[in-house]
């Protein structure tokens, strides 16, 4: 039987165990944002063209040829339906006043995104995401906590073979310069590029390192690298997320190609994959979009995992994965122990506990009062004093009894203390 009426190419219905999935898939997601201290957030399918087109940048592929246009056929605005995430992120920040909340916000969203373009493997037209965006932060930590953050979801559900590709844009200084050396470098090879490649040469060029025409990988191989045109300041931002990393022995490869497919982005940007999979499960990076939306600064970083593709992973593996609501808060006062409190709240996590913190907030008095917010039981406080004679502080929030614990075997003085099922 021929139906009158079929849905759009690229869209698909979604029912029986494929919708069963989506729906724990997406409540595992929440709980997981909510745990690591994202706030959920939903923004309008349809919105208007100008937030895109001021913050993705005129030249960019979604704006050229892959978005969806709707018509108001009274005033002849154009509204089109959401192709991405942040630019609405940060124009909710501003107009519902987010500036006025405890900064940095740190947001999450679950949504459907929309793109029309040739539907590929694990990215139709209409295609979810989970989202991780911290706004109004400059902190090389914030870059670092978004990727170890979409990462420990993969890891939780038993994703192995994760690999991480690093590189940094730098800022519009440096963009400039590296700009002009690419255009030197691609010159003499204009006629042997690809077209798409021929067109960015004149519109976009540092979007000849996203080309993916096999003809012309090793031109782009033996480009400049733009590490070598970082400012002091990028520079020090990229060595500081990069040093985050190797504290933590966490694997990353330096990709000197890695540029991303919308204009917004600066400094650090990430792509995540998986072994035996083609294609990028998550990525990101540093951006701000602030100038463009608000009329002012806003230094913030995201990332996103497409649904579609974390589907293909795991239908691949066998995992199970269970939450539990944190009742112990990991504390800090300063931010030169910070790394040694995430690592204790690292190793909690892997003795069985939940732990929860807030890494954003250097005051003691203002991580105390967010774990009394969020009704946890004991806090451990790590201190300088503490560090030094290796032990750290519980405390009992309700009535503020408090005892010294040593570091080593914390996990199992815990247990003795704290019921945990």
């Amino acid at each position: 039987m021929k139906l009158k009426v079929q849905k759009p190419r690229g869209m698909k219905d979604i029912f029986g165990e494929e919708a069963k999935f989506y729906l724990f898939i997406r409540n595992l997601l929440a709980d997981f944002s909510l745990l690591h201290n994202f706030n959920y957030i939903e923004t309008p399918l349809v919105e208007n063209v100008k937030t895109f087109t001021a913050s993705l940048g005129t030249t960019s592929d979604v704006i050229e040829k892959e978005m969806f246009y709707l018509k108001n056929k009274d005033s002849g605005d154009y509204f089109v339906l959401r192709p991405e995430n942040t630019a609405s992120i940060v124009r909710a920040y501003f107009e519902n006043g987010m500036n006025s909340l405890p900064q940095p916000v740190s947001l999450f969203y679950l949504g459907t995104m929309y793109r029309r373009e040739r539907p590929q493997h694990g990215r139709l037209r209409e295609h979810r995401q989970w989202g991780l965006e911290i706004l109004n932060s400059e902190d090389p930590f914030a870059d670092f906590y978004i990727i170890f953050t979409i990462m420990s979801f993969f890891k939780k559900v038993k994703i192995n073979g994760i690999k991480i590709k690093l590189n940094s844009l730098g800022c519009a200084k440096c963009s400039k310069k590296f700009r002009k050396n690419l255009l030197s470098y691609y010159r003499p090879l204009k006629n042997k590029i690809c077209s798409d490649c021929q067109r960015r040469f004149k519109l976009n060029p540092l979007r000849l390192l996203d080309c993916k025409n096999e003809k012309d990988l090793v031109y782009k191989q033996n480009a400049p690298n733009i590490l070598d045109f970082l400012c002091k300041f990028c520079k020090l931002h990229f060595q500081k997320v990069l040093e985050l990393f190797e504290y933590f022995h966490i694997d990353y490869e330096l990709d000197k190609t890695l540029v991303r497919g919308f204009d917004y982005y600066s400094r650090t940007v990430f792509e995540i994959f998986v072994e035996q999979f083609d294609f990028a499960i998550a990525s990101g990076g540093r951006y701000d979009l602030g100038p463009v939306i608000g009329n002012i600064s806003l230094p913030s970083v995201g990332g996103a995992v497409g649904l579609e593709r974390l589907k293909i992973v795991l239908d691949n593996i066998d995992f199970k994965y269970k939450f539990e609501k944190p009742k112990i808060f990991v504390a800090f006062t300063g931010e030169e122990i910070r790394p040694k409190a995430f690592e204790i709240y690292l190793d909690l996590q892997a003795h069985g506990f939940n732990p929860l913190a807030n890494f954003f907030k250097s005051s003691l008095a203002s991580q105390l009062e967010f774990a009394n917010k969020n009704g946890l039981k004991y806090s451990l406080i790590l201190g300088f004093q503490e560090l030094s004679r290796e032990s750290i502080i519980l405390k009992e929030m309700e009535h503020g009894t408090q005892e010294v614990l040593k570091l080593k075997n914390l996990p199992l003085e815990l247990k003795k203390i704290i019921k945990y099922k």
